[in-house]
């Protein structure tokens, strides 16, 4: 069926709403479950010690209880659930920061937004509104950078996509031209807040997310799979809240909702100085940050799978592993790039390889410095 504007009203187009971040938030969790549980090879990283021991059936049973949770709010959309599920899903982050994944961070957003405006459609959808304003904003600030044209734009597009030489790409100079990407996505928030029009400029985000998916899916580079759905959910949420003209943003409105605007406005900007996580801020694809690599002096038979290969730059004479693509390959969630969770897991693959001579290096893939993290 398709919708008007005129035939549907606002707590009918929240429920439609709330319905397509369910699914794709119940999807996303099933194609990463190693994410939510501990048998798995990929360390399990509590953000405190406190929570260091928990036993795997607790992670077992959250991770269970949110599947429920989003298959039965598919149907009814219920208060307590929803409350039920927001409580499960941050006992559940807290047993594990690999947890932490923008998308996840953006659900758990929309959940509490949800449960405190439950009976205030309209204040829902200008609230999300916004927080999609600020998603495309700072996902745009955060590709402003030399590093985004060469491994994003030039790398993974340029050459792996469309298969371009190098002399080509110098040719018809081209390597700049990746600067029109986030300058866009910045142009098409501003008017996504001011215009109009903004019915039509979703329709333009909408076509941005399907061209992601034909880059980096199935069909493309196969590449960090579980932002597929992720994309099809932007679309989804696109779709659903700009059916109707969104209302005018009021000081009062501004006023009760302050701690939403400083969460998505004003937190995101210390991400660029080193105070806020990346994630939070949706950094994404902007070829910031370090990877992390981990050097063994012998080839460990339950990491096989995940070593790069034989001959490698990183660890001269000794064999690797990339935590990125040892991550999106075995939990399909990409790592928080924070240095703090990288020393972390180096300290975890010391304690658990206590007789390899393992090496923990911190790599920066545009000034190809490394730094050994003790």
């Amino acid at each position: 069926m398709v919708y008007t504007g005129k035939l549907i009203s606002e707590k009918k187009q929240v429920s439609y709403f709330i319905k397509v971040v369910a699914f794709f938030w119940m999807i996303t969790k099933i194609w990463s479950y190693k994410t939510w549980i501990t048998d798995r090879i990929y360390p399990v990283i509590p953000p405190l010690d406190i929570v260091k021991n928990i036993p795997g059936f607790v992670h077992l049973f959250l991770f269970g209880f949110s599947l429920l949770a989003l298959l039965l709010i598919l149907f009814k959309e219920n208060r307590l659930l929803l409350i039920l599920l927001f409580l499960s899903e941050m006992l559940s982050c807290l047993l594990d920061t690999v947890r932490w994944q923008p998308w996840e961070y953006m659900y758990l957003c929309i959940l509490l937004i949800t449960i405190i405006n439950f009976h205030k459609p309209k204040n829902i959808i200008l609230l999300m509104h916004l927080f999609l304003v600020s998603i495309y904003i700072f996902s745009g600030l955060h590709k402003l950078n030399r590093s985004f044209l060469s491994l994003a734009w030039m790398n993974m597009i340029l050459i792996d996509f469309f298969g371009l030489s190098m002399d080509v790409i110098l040719k018809y100079k081209l390597f700049f031209v990746g600067l029109l990407i986030p300058v866009v996505e910045l142009v098409l928030a501003v008017l996504l807040l001011l215009s109009k029009s903004k019915r039509k400029i979703s329709y333009v985000l909408m076509g941005i997310h399907v061209i992601i998916l034909i880059v980096i899916g199935p069909f493309g580079l196969e590449h960090n799979s579980v932002v597929w759905f992720w994309n099809l959910a932007m679309i989804g949420m696109l779709l659903v809240i700009y059916i109707k003209p969104i209302d005018p943003v009021t000081n009062s409105f501004c006023t009760s909702n302050f701690y939403w605007f400083v969460l998505w406005f004003i937190m995101p900007v210390f991400s660029f100085f080193g105070h806020w996580y990346q994630y939070f801020s949706f950094n994404l694809y902007s070829g910031k940050g370090e990877q992390l690599y981990i050097c063994f002096s012998k080839k460990k038979e339950e990491l096989k799978p995940y070593f790069e290969s034989a001959t490698n730059n990183i660890c001269p004479g000794k064999r690797c592993i990339n935590l990125q693509d040892w991550a999106l390959a075995e939990i399909k969630s990409a790592p928080l790039p924070e240095t703090e969770i990288y020393r972390k897991i180096g300290v975890y693959m010391k304690q658990k390889y206590p007789n390899d001579s393992i090496r923990i290096l911190s790599y920066d893939p545009m000034t190809q410095k490394r730094v050994e993290l003790k």
